[in-house]
């Protein structure tokens, strides 16, 4: 009985780290899978939604602060954006402002690897400048 109980715990064990390490493969994030994901409408609908939705921040404009900031997201297997993070900033007033449009992105086409939808780290540059 002994014997029998110590199985059933070790065996418990390894069912509950197999089930552990399965769900660590399914909530892998990529950085580079073989489909990335895509903005419905590619990278010019891309580009659009950002201009039509970015405000330059007056206190930035009046200070003469420009510069390109670093956004990174992941996008999940359904497509939403989550995780929106500044990766690199220029100045709070900009970095702010980009993080807000991002967190604004509607649904992308998800990436894919060996045909299945994954989640993907993606790292979106958003440029502030005075000139255009």
């Amino acid at each position: 009985m002994k014997h029998f109980l110590t199985l059933l715990i070790f065996t418990s064990i390894g069912i509950s780290v197999s089930a552990q390490q399965d769900t660590v493969k399914e909530e892998m994030i990529y950085d580079m899978p073989e489909i990335m994901p895509e903005f419905i409408g590619g990278a010019d609908a891309l580009e659009d939604f950002i201009k039509k939705n970015i405000v330059y921040p007056p206190d930035a404009k009046a200070k003469g602060i420009q510069g390109k900031v670093y956004i990174q997201f992941v996008v999940e297997k359904d497509g939403t954006v989550t995780n929106e993070v500044v990766r690199r900033g220029v100045n709070p007033l900009l970095d702010a402002e980009a993080l807000r449009v991002a967190k604004l992105l509607p649904a992308f086409k998800p990436g894919t690897m060996r045909g299945k939808k994954v989640r993907v780290r993606y790292t979106l540059p958003i440029v502030f400048s005075l000139s255009a």
